[in-house]
């Protein structure tokens, strides 16, 4: 078939747990698996879960743990390339514009560089297509009620239907 199955260590972040582990990804890589709809649930391998207000502090751990992808905030890993390929995760090969954003839900605050082709436009970003992961670069995630979980990664998935506000930091206001 031409897909090369591997497997990408990552850092899932739900409401409540840190989840450490491997997801097993195809060609389109991580932002292609986590927006496949045909799927609503994800299999991490080698998980170790810690809950969010002791991220360290290990409370269980599974060879294969199953979960909805509804539930998680967002994924960080540690090569931008374990992101997706570049193509699938600019939407195709229109000029694009990186901007630095400030994304918040109800848990956690995300900064990083996010690509968008054409003007920044957050409603149609947020609201509009069908891809419910946004892939943010040189990110940096914090856990809003729980200031020692803070987590800087090159390559970050948030999911959109999580964020409350979505804003473009100008570079003077920029963390």
């Amino acid at each position: 078939m031409g897909w090369t199955n591997r497997l990408v260590p990552v850092d899932i972040f739900t409401a409540s747990y840190r989840v450490v582990g491997k997801v097993q990804v195809a060609s389109s890589g991580l932002m292609g698996m986590l927006n496949d709809d045909t799927t609503s649930y994800l299999r991490v391998y080698e998980a170790t879960l810690a809950r969010l207000h002791m991220p360290t502090k290990r409370a269980d751990q599974h060879e294969v743990l199953e979960m909805t992808k509804r539930g998680i905030h967002a994924v960080c890993v540690r090569s931008r390339e374990n992101v997706g390929p570049l193509g699938l995760v600019r939407g195709g090969f229109s000029r694009v514009v990186q901007y630095r954003i400030a994304a918040i839900s109800q848990v956690f605050e995300f900064h990083g560089l996010f690509n968008w082709a054409g003007k920044f436009d957050p409603a149609a970003i947020l609201v509009k297509g069908t891809s419910d992961f946004l892939a943010l670069y040189e990110g940096t995630l914090q856990a809003v009620l729980f200031p020692n979980l803070r987590v800087e990664a090159p390559g970050m998935l948030i999911n959109r239907r999580k964020i409350d506000i979505f804003v473009h930091l100008q570079e003077e206001s920029a963390p």
